[in-house]
């Protein structure tokens, strides 16, 4: 069991890095808290605005589909507004990322997606949102 925690936990920390190399790439000042106890993994100012981004990945399918926990804590409550701004899903397979607004959840803990095919998945219209950190500039890059 410590072998399979150690790998999600390295899994985390290597799609941590990612988000992180590509909102730098996309011109946003990043930040990192200090400790593990904030509810987001990132501070991220886009010309002056302010996003709060909680990183969640995905390397194995469930079936036909990816799907991450929205939640967290030992019970993985959904996060709550107040708590972040955006989930940025990382499915590593597909080298494809969703920048999902907290509003947008509605509650949901289980998201799934389906980048590897034609999808009208209802979080599908937030794959590769950047613009969502806080610039318009952004809409269509990545």
């Amino acid at each position: 069991m410590k072998n399979q925690s150690t790998r999600r936990k390295r899994q985390g920390e290597w799609a941590e890095v990612c988000f992180l190399a590509r909102a730098l790439h996309l011109g946003c000042h990043v930040s990192k808290p200090y400790g593990d106890s904030a509810p987001y993994d990132f501070l991220v100012d886009m010309r002056g605005t302010l996003k709060r981004v909680q990183v969640k990945s995905v390397a194995f399918k469930d079936g036909k589909n990816f799907h991450i926990t929205a939640g967290h804590g030992l019970k993985k409550r959904a996060y709550h507004t107040g708590e972040l701004d955006l989930i940025a899903a990382y499915i590593i397979p597909c080298d494809a990322w969703y920048i999902i607004p907290l509003a947008a959840l509605g509650g949901v803990r289980a998201v799934w997606f389906a980048p590897h095919r034609p999808s009208r998945r209802k979080f599908e219209c937030f794959r590769e949102a950047w613009h969502l950190l806080g610039s318009e500039a952004l809409k269509g890059r990545t």
